[in-house]
């Protein structure tokens, strides 16, 4: 009894022998028996037997394009998501593109940024990196639970993704401090860049709560940067 079928043939016969062997050495003619419209198994030398969609260099996929045009690809993602979402002067209503084109990369480059660019400017700088990094990551997290709590229609991840772009003001406020020693300036740059990132994610957190919850869901974000601009000036 044959658990293939009773149009297949076992590995042990001469032909199905012979057609592997030619498998493995390449050849051009080597019959396919799963080849589509050809129960017989046999594809002659002019038929066509191309390969999969996504394999081979007929068609070539991520996985086999140099890591520099990955890293192009993404960064271009990262920056048509970073213009969408922290600088909608024209158009607001372009942000809903960046909640379908949500990812993480952005996010983890703007923590990473403002934990490093506070931490060059302090005594200690590894407890202020590992305080930073502490402070922004649980923050987004406790956020996000948040608008999941009061009834938010955002998802969890297009929150975070949300949440970590809006950081590039807090970014920018950040540097200033870190490379001016001005105490002036200091104070008038950080409560901008508070103003700006609290500008530019209130409607997303905002929105996606009903309305008489919006208050709970934006006094936590909005002292979030409050205190990430706290930090910044006292380094």
């Amino acid at each position: 009894m044959s658990f293939l079928g009773g149009n297949a043939a076992g590995f042990g016969q001469p032909g199905r022998r012979d057609d592997v062997e030619r498998l493995f050495t390449s050849d051009p003619s080597v019959p396919v028996s799963t080849a589509a419209g050809n129960s017989s198994g046999y594809v002659a030398p002019g038929d066509d037997v191309s390969p999969p969609l996504g394999f081979g260099a007929a068609d070539q996929n991520t996985l086999d394009e140099p890591v520099w045009e990955t890293a192009k690809r993404d960064l271009r993602r990262i920056y048509k998501n970073l213009v969408m979402v922290v600088f909608p002067f024209k158009d607001r209503s372009q942000q809903s593109a960046a909640l379908r084109n949500w990812d993480l990369w952005g996010p983890m480059i703007f923590t990473l940024g403002l934990a490093i660019a506070l931490s060059l400017g302090a005594a200690t700088a590894s407890k202020t990196f590992s305080l930073v990094f502490a402070l922004v990551s649980v923050g987004a997290i406790a956020l996000t639970v948040n608008v999941v709590l009061l009834g938010g229609t955002i998802g969890f991840f297009q929150s975070l993704c949300l949440l970590g772009y809006c950081l590039f003001p807090m970014d920018v406020a950040a540097i200033v401090c870190v490379t001016v020693d001005i105490m002036l300036v200091r104070w008038i740059v950080v409560p901008i860049m508070v103003v700006w990132a609290s500008w530019a994610s209130i409607p997303f957190i905002g929105g996606a709560v009903p309305t008489n919850r919006r208050a709970l869901a934006v006094y936590p974000l909005v002292l979030l940067y409050v205190a990430v601009g706290w930090l910044a000036l006292i380094t």
